[in-house]
């Protein structure tokens, strides 16, 4: 199984230029004895992540997980309505600074919008699965 330094640096390596970890370490600005040391660790910091994609264009959660937008402003083509696009924008960058928004978010949404929770569970329900409705996962 690959750690995470390489699940990570393949991403990067995917996307940009940078082919070595001399190369990734200019980016960094640090010494490539130092990458290699994290990459013997198979831990990739997020600052790191962070930076190279400050320096790409890429996004850190992209980097970091493989999820998610790649880039700001990648949007899917299948949207019809503009607004969502920019409130995930917004929720992808309030997640990023506090990951425990992301269930606050979702239950706020579900408390508001009771039409579409209720579609929601009759979905989920005929999908054969239980309602993913987390105000009944929170204890």
């Amino acid at each position: 199984m690959k750690n995470e330094f390489d699940e990570i640096w393949a991403r990067i390596k995917s996307e940009t230029n940078l082919k070595s970890l001399q190369s990734l370490a200019n980016i960094l600005k640090i010494s490539q004895p130092a990458v290699s040391e994290m990459k013997g660790k198979g831990k990739f910091p997020p600052g790191w992540a962070y930076q190279v994609g400050k320096e790409f264009g890429l996004l850190t959660e992209w980097i970091m997980t493989g999820e998610g937008q790649k880039r700001q402003g990648d949007t899917p083509q299948n949207r019809r309505f503009d607004m969502l696009n920019e409130f995930e924008e917004w929720l992808i960058e309030e997640v990023r600074r506090n990951p425990e928004r992301k269930i606050w978010f979702e239950i706020h949404l579900l408390d508001s919008f009771q039409t579409f929770a209720e579609w929601k569970r009759k979905r989920d329900e005929k999908e054969g699965g239980e309602s993913a409705n987390p105000t009944r996962k929170v204890a």
